[in-house]
């Protein structure tokens, strides 16, 4: 996962605050207890402190900080933003079950080892007692649980990064995200150096932040947003009440100040993948002068429902949309618009008990259903769950998804790739 927020001005002011931090030697310096002090913290490990720019419904600017996992033992610290579940009852918990692992852990040492499954049992009780304490905000002001999010038997630690504890927080409160900073502080390891800035972590992180966001949101700056968008999700508003709901509306949602429509290309509905949203008027023209232009270079992965014979080859076959059969689109030589698509077979694979072949394509032109129709007319090997041009089966989905995509920033003008592997 690359950065979600930009990150310049919580930096800035997570680099203040523990600078703060170190000046007064507590964690917890504005009240300066004595379970919270640096010293002998600094000089034997770290944790990821994270600081988090928010706005509020009248405009104005508030800042949160957090940490990861445990500080010095404790799952809340003054000062810092609150854990995603009851501290109270966090504690209430342990003490419930630690007396008895403690024990367990005793006998199995003087020899008892036939305890050990009791005591791998009795651990396992606990941590589930705990992960049923556990709540974040969403949003759209649910609130959810791993089991709603569909999380079973979540990793130690999974809920605890600083990323998921200040996002829960800011929309718990009804505040929108600005800026988003997580940096190590302390005694470096193999993966991480003090005073630097680090993404949230694919692991534990993202499946919770995807919930969070209401969107799978892979990395966003002051110009644009990327996303890797599940099928089944409409890249910009329908006719209808019902088709409002779509990725171009939730990435407003989050980011309000971003062009009203701020979608400048789209996936179909069933097709999942890359897709790149802007967060200014400047930004949206530049990138949709590059999109006109095919200046921007996409590749596809899909599962067509056979084998196909030939190693990689080009499909030239004109398109229009059939007007007496819409949404269909058909090969039309007199009156279609070209479409062009070079692709390549990865491999040859089984899938429900039947041969399916997984298939690179690399279009030169976007035409409406160019994939699709390209495979089904032009390989005449349709995409697995393709409900239009194939055939889909029960609980099937459209095994099309948007691979890569690399264009040049707005802004930079370097050329930037973003991708996520397909999900079948």
């Amino acid at each position: 996962m690359d950065f979600l927020f930009p990150t310049e001005l919580a930096e800035s002011l997570l680099r203040e605050e523990i600078e703060r931090i170190r000046r007064e030697g507590f964690f917890d310096y504005q009240e300066r207890t004595p379970h919270f002090p640096i010293d002998s913290f600094l000089s034997e490990r770290g944790l990821m402190l994270g600081m988090l720019v928010a706005r509020t419904k009248s405009g104005e600017l508030v800042h949160f900080k957090a940490f990861s996992g445990l500080l010095l033992k404790s799952v809340h610290v003054p000062g810092f933003v609150p854990p995603c579940f009851s501290a109270n009852a966090y504690r209430e918990v342990v003490a419930r079950y630690d007396g008895r692992i403690h024990e367990l852990t005793q006998r199995i040492e003087n020899g008892e080892a036939e305890l050990s499954e009791m005591r791998h049992a009795l651990s396992l009780e606990c941590l589930s007692e705990l992960e049923k304490l556990y709540s974040f905000s969403s949003i759209t002001g649910r609130r959810l649980t791993f089991e709603d999010m569909g999380i079973e038997n979540p990793s130690t630690g999974t809920g605890d990064c600083a990323t998921i504890r200040l996002l829960s927080y800011c929309f718990r409160r009804g505040l929108v995200p600005v800026s988003l900073a997580e940096m190590w502080f302390g005694s470096p390891t193999a993966t991480r150096r003090e005073s630097v800035l680090y993404p949230p972590c694919d692991e534990k992180c993202r499946p919770i932040v995807r919930h969070l966001l209401d969107i799978d949101l892979l990395y966003s700056d002051e110009d644009i947003a990327v996303i890797d968008k599940s099928a089944g999700l409409l890249s910009v508003p329908g006719k209808g009440i019902d088709k409002q709901d779509c990725a171009s509306s939730r990435i407003k949602r989050l980011f309000p100040d971003a062009p009203e429509l701020p979608s400048v290309h789209r996936l179909d509905m069933d097709t999942s993948g890359i897709l790149v949203f802007a967060k200014n008027e400047e930004a949206k023209r530049k990138l949709s002068l590059q999109f006109e232009a095919r200046e921007t270079e996409k590749v596809y992965v899909a599962l067509l429902r056979g084998v196909v014979r030939e190693q990689s080859g080009d499909i030239d076959l004109p398109l229009r949309l059939d007007v007496d059969n819409r949404p269909y689109q058909i090969v039309d030589h007199k009156k279609g618009k070209r479409a062009l698509t070079h692709y390549e077979t990865v491999k040859v694979e089984v899938l429900n008990g039947e041969k399916v072949t997984r298939v690179r394509f690399y279009p030169h032109t976007g035409r409406t259903h160019q994939l699709r129709v390209h495979a089904a007319s032009g390989l005449h090997i349709p995409i697995v769950g393709d409900r239009l041009y194939g055939t889909r089966r029960e609980n099937e989905r459209l095994c099309l998804h948007a691979e890569s995509l690399s264009f040049f920033h707005p802004s930079t003008g370097k050329r930037v790739t973003f991708s996520s592997p397909a999900p079948f």
